[in-house]
């Protein structure tokens, strides 16, 4: 096997490799790009062949220190979190091996405890690696028969179709209309932002995605998977209004999480559990028997999940580099330090507003 900084030409290659494994679209070119576009960088991709074959691809936001190189994750700061792509434990084993060797001190944010770059470091012993638990993602696993029944209890489900009835006995029938293409994403994405931006307003800790830079970039990744085909999302509409969305990708048979948003003023409605429903009662014409809720958990992601990963924050270090053993410890007081001030800013800043 060989290894190097792969360039344009790999890129094809890359969303090859993502689309026979499976991978999470974060872990894909597209992202990667938009990601870096947004953090003013270019993606440090590193690339594991066999014959002409990529096997193991990571792509970080790096920058190069004398001989040594600080690689992040490429999306850090952007909710997501990511991996690496590795055909087997031979690839990753690998990967690890020549990042090693060309002295990259990496530092992976949300990473899947799971991951199969984070099992080759901590089997590696030329590497000196510390892991803290961050949050966690829920997923959840399908059989091919199985219908909302199976994942929510009777009661649940009936006061679900409750809230719909009430709505259509008062001429405002609920319904689901899924996105698949550019242009069934261009007839909806201004009511899409409409609805983010009506719950950002309602919650002021909450980012608003589908605006600025950010949403720039999720317009982006978007755009890429349904040229692709992989897009999907489910939005939910009250009198032919949109309330609310799931914005997903499918990756293999995973139904892959990105965001979601809920106009406030249809609470009662509970969209987010509606919108489980649907994709539950629908996997099998889905093509999915498995929904990854993305990092992190809230009362939807809890109610329809029967699986957790960890996800963790990573400082991993080679003994190529001079200092190894005692630089994790080091950068994790740093990367805490760093976490206090920020808390103490916007502790300021709250009250100041």
């Amino acid at each position: 096997m060989s290894g190097g900084t792969g360039g344009s030409d790999l890129v094809e290659q890359w969303g090859d490799l993502a689309r026979s494994v499976g991978a999470r679209f974060t872990d894909g070119p597209a992202y990667a790009a938009a990601a870096a576009t947004l953090h003013r960088t270019t993606p440090h991709t590193v690339a594991i062949h066999r014959g002409d074959d990529p096997v193991a691809i990571a792509a970080f936001a790096a920058r190069t220190l004398g001989s040594v190189t600080l690689a992040r994750s490429i999306g850090n700061g952007l909710g997501q979190g990511g991996d690496v792509i590795a055909v087997d434990d031979r690839a990753a084993h690998a990967l690890a091996d020549h990042l090693a060797r060309r002295r990259h001190v990496l530092r992976l944010e949300q990473f899947p405890a799971d991951s199969p770059l984070l099992d080759a470091l901590a089997r590696d012993r030329h590497w000196h690696v510390h892991t803290q638990v961050v949050s966690e993602i829920p997923t959840l696993r399908l059989r091919p028969d199985a219908t909302a029944r199976d994942v929510r209890s009777g009661r649940t489900l009936g006061q679900l179709r409750s809230a719909r009835r009430k709505l259509a006995a008062d001429g405002r029938e609920v319904a689901f209309e899924l996105l698949r293409t550019a242009d069934e994403l261009d007839r909806r994405w201004e009511d899409m932002r409409r609805v983010a931006g009506l719950r950002a307003d309602s919650r002021p800790d909450w980012d608003a995605w589908l605006a600025g830079d950010r949403g720039t970039l999720v317009r982006t990744v978007l755009d890429a998977e349904a040229t692709a085909g992989r897009l999907r999302i489910l939005g939910i509409t009250v009198g032919g209004v949109w309330v609310g969305h799931d914005i997903a990708v499918r990756c293999g048979t995973t139904w892959a999480r990105y965001l979601t948003h809920f106009d406030p003023d249809h609470a009662r409605l509970q969209p987010g559990h509606q919108l489980m429903v649907w994709i539950v009662d629908h996997h099998r014409d889905l093509g999915i028997d498995r929904i990854h809720h993305g990092r992190g958990s809230t009362p939807v992601k809890e109610a329809w999940s029967n699986h957790a990963i960890d996800a963790v924050d990573v400082w991993a270090v080679p003994d190529t580099v001079v200092g190894a053993r005692a630089l994790p410890p080091i950068m994790v007081a740093a990367a805490t330090a760093r976490a206090g001030v920020r808390a103490g800013v916007g502790r300021l800043a709250n009250r100041s507003s």
